[in-house]
């Protein structure tokens, strides 16, 4: 824009004659396809609906014109501002379009920047491995066009794809080449890109200081970075600083994260902030903020990906090999026309018998050709039938998701009700003013010690529910046992205490810890402790023992209870869902979920579950744990 302000002044000062065919240059210019990509890229990142109003006057020309490069350089804004906003299905469209135009036209330059939109895609249902194949295939366009200092998006994107997938020795090598191609191309975006990427891997890594001190890099480089990139860098900042317990720094960093994402409306760091807010949150035990942010981020994650986009992709691609399919079949209508007009062409010009063994020739042609389209159509048929089992395995897994949220809701209200029914009562008995000052002060303490265990497997249910939302996820790490059984039992201290139940727990020095996911051990503990106070009768004991052997640590729970029949146990042991739950020593009730929760994730988890009855004296509950 500046170059062109100085030509004319130039024109104008020397060459006063010239001022007419000047300006009329300097305007076409400004009303070029061209001028308006550019000016649509560059209000990309920061003003979205501003940008697409821009691309839609480079529509129109492209289609006054009726030039094919400028209608696939259209093509191609439209699918990369798409992918920006999360629209997938639009953007693959677009891409596909450029694609096919550039590839007529042969020109490599644009042949690899389609092929970097699509990889992009493909990144972004996590597909990296397709990705990476699409940005190898773009480098080597970029090479051929005789530029290979452009292909500095491609390494970035290579990078990020091996991010994905924890090759992080590969991408830091992928980033270090985007970071030398894009000084020589010019391209501070790509650095920007580069800087933030590797300040992700080494937070990753755990090596914190270098990721603050790259993503500051970003934050304060010479050139101002985008709000993408700022969103980005704000969002990796705050992950940091929770992972260092420097929480009020990290919800700063997280809130100024998410405004940079709202002005960008960028579905994709709305997710990702969110995701990071509501672990900030959780961190510092504000639960209500933890699931204000939880629930908006799974609302961006299910706009991600929704089953309608996962299913319109398939569509597209489905339509695309469709459409190579049509594109045979006018094929073969044009050679069919056109050995017509040879046949009439010859029957003029050569004697009857060579006209017959022409016709015979050509006979014989059209046939090999039909056999050739027949096997064409056929490979097209087939992989039609593989996109649609495609659809049907993603339809499945969305299923899995619906059923883990269902699990999810069902372990909240059933793990929760009890320790909140113990505190409703003791409120219900201060209020109602029956207790001396001395009474009430023991009152509260014991409302305190719940509360700290009914707080304690709060936190533990919100890390898994958290993690259910994720996808069913499972985190197995080291576990001491013991340590986690006394935390639980708090949370049931008052439970117990109204029976006038004692926990004894045996405490074996040097236990080795288990291996197990630390929420789905909560569930187990909290439902087998539960079950133990049900049907222990009123002042006996819970026995809590552990062993240690070669492979396994168990952990033996006796209730002080009458027992526990055959015919039950082997109900447990033979069914995984809802059971009729059984009345307990006190005419407690239950909603028939627990133990099959327990069983559940003791599958999960690789542990097993063992019930033996002791008449008279209780049940015995074994669990064997994976030691570490």
């Amino acid at each position: 824009m500046k170059r062109n302000y100085i030509c004319f002044f130039v024109a104008l000062l020397f060459f006063p004659g010239a001022y007419s065919s000047v300006y009329v240059e300097w305007q076409q210019e400004q009303d070029s396809v061209a001028f308006y990509v550019d000016k649509g890229f560059s209000m990309l990142n920061n003003d979205f609906l501003t940008a697409l109003k821009i691309l839609e006057k480079a529509d129109a020309l492209a289609a006054a014109s009726n030039d094919p490069e400028d209608r696939a350089d259209v093509a191609y804004a439209y699918g990369y501002a798409y992918y920006v906003k999360g629209n997938y299905d639009l953007s693959l469209q677009h891409y596909l379009e450029a694609l096919e135009i550039y590839q007529a036209t042969g020109n490599q330059l644009s042949m690899a920047k389609s092929l970097v939109g699509q990889g992009l895609i493909q990144q972004g249902i996590d597909r990296n491995r397709a990705a990476i194949n699409l940005f190898n295939e773009a480098i080597d366009a970029y090479n051929e066009s005789g530029d290979p200092a452009r292909a500095n998006p491609a390494y970035l994107n290579i990078a990020i794809s091996q991010i994905e997938v924890e090759e992080y020795e590969k991408a830091l090598d992928n980033l270090q080449t985007a970071l030398e191609l894009s000084k020589k191309a010019g391209r501070i975006d790509v650095e920007h890109l580069a800087l933030n990427r590797i300040a992700q891997i080494n937070f990753f890594r755990g090596n914190y200081d270098k990721a603050i001190e790259f993503y500051f890099r970003v934050l304060n480089h010479q050139t101002e970075p985008s709000n993408w990139e700022k969103s980005f860098a704000h969002a990796g900042l705050a992950q940091v600083y929770a992972a260092q317990e420097k929480y009020e720094q990290a919800e700063e960093m997280g809130q100024k994260a998410l405004v940079f994402a709202r002005d960008l409306q960028s579905i994709w760091d709305l997710e990702r902030n969110t995701g990071i807010l509501s672990n900030v949150y959780q961190s510092q035990g504000k639960t209500a903020e933890a699931f204000e942010y939880l629930a908006l981020n799974q609302k961006y994650r299910d706009s991600l990906y929704n089953q309608n986009k996962l299913r319109a992709i398939n569509l597209l691609q489905l339509e695309s090999k469709e459409g190579e399919n049509l594109k045979l079949q006018l094929e073969k209508k044009a050679v069919e026309k056109q050995l017509f007009t040879n046949r009439i062409f010859l029957g003029i010009l050569v004697l009857a018998v060579l006209l017959l063994l022409i016709l015979a020739f050509m006979f014989r042609k059209n046939i090999r050709q039909k056999e050739q389209f027949t096997t064409q159509l056929q490979k097209k048929n087939q992989t039609i039938s593989e996109q649609n089992r495609l659809i049907s395995r993603q339809n499945e897994d969305l299923s899995e998701m619906n059923e883990a949220k269902n699990r999810l809701f069902s372990i909240l209200s059933h793990d929760l009700r009890s320790p909140l029914a113990s505190l409703e009562q003791l409120l219900g008995l201060i209020k109602s003013g029956d207790f001396t000052p001395e009474e009430q002060a023991s009152l509260l303490d014991e409302m305190l010690v719940q509360v700290s265990g009914t707080s304690s497997m709060l936190q533990n249910l919100l890390h898994w529910a958290n993690s259910q939302l994720e996808g069913s996820k499972v985190n197995i790490e080291k576990v001491d046992l013991q340590q986690k059984a006394s935390k639980i039992i708090k949370a049931y201290y008052l439970i117990a205490k109204r029976k006038n139940i004692k926990f004894i727990q045996q405490q074996v020095e040097d236990l080795s810890p288990v291996m197990v996911d630390r929420g789905h051990i909560s569930v187990i503990l909290h439902n087998l402790l539960s079950n133990a106070i049900k049907f222990t009768r009123e002042g006996k004991e819970i026995n809590i023992s552990f062993e240690e052997r070669e492979e396994t640590v168990l952990m033996n729970i006796l209730d002080g209870g009458e027992g526990i029949s055959q015919e039950k146990i082997n109900e447990i042991k033979k069914f995984n869902n809802r059971m009729i739950s059984e009345i307990g020593t006190s005419m407690e009730t239950g909603t028939g979920i627990g133990l099959m929760l327990v069983k559940h994730f003791l599958g999960i988890n690789e542990a097993t579950l063992d019930i033996k009855n002791h008449p008279g004296k209780g049940a015995e509950f074994i669990v064997a744990f994976r030691k570490a």
